[in-house]
């Protein structure tokens, strides 16, 4: 995610913009705050979706659930979008054998690849 502080505005914005990210949640929030924030995120809105659906295409994550990936509340949002989050994950040559690599990495496949549960 970039940093999308020039596209939202400035600190108020920002806090505003939180507040709404959390209603979408159904999380704590400022009800007018969340009001005043909606109209800004249509910057979000652009990758994570108007409802805060995500778009795992993007590798926006999901809004409108409670799982919060970098941290909850108006300071960790509003220090998301004032900064932006890119993950990458670091090298691991060195820090692993070979074969734990192996059996890490076909792990790390099977849970995206589970087979369906039969059907009776």
């Amino acid at each position: 995610m970039p940093p999308m502080a020039a596209a939202v505005g400035n600190g108020e914005d920002q806090r505003n913009v939180a507040h709404y990210v959390l209603s979408l949640s159904g999380s704590a929030h400022d009800s007018l705050r969340a009001q005043l924030g909606k109209e800004k995120y249509v910057a979000c809105g652009a990758c994570h979706g108007s409802k805060g659906e995500g778009n795992t295409a993007l590798g926006a994550p999901r809004l409108n659930d409670k799982i919060w990936l970098h941290g909850v509340g108006e300071e960790a949002i509003a220090a998301m979008v004032n900064g932006g989050k890119i993950n990458q994950m670091p090298a691991q040559e060195g820090k692993l054998t070979e074969a734990q690599i192996q059996v890490l990495s076909a792990y790390v496949w099977s849970l995206s690849n589970r087979p369906s549960p039969a059907k009776p």
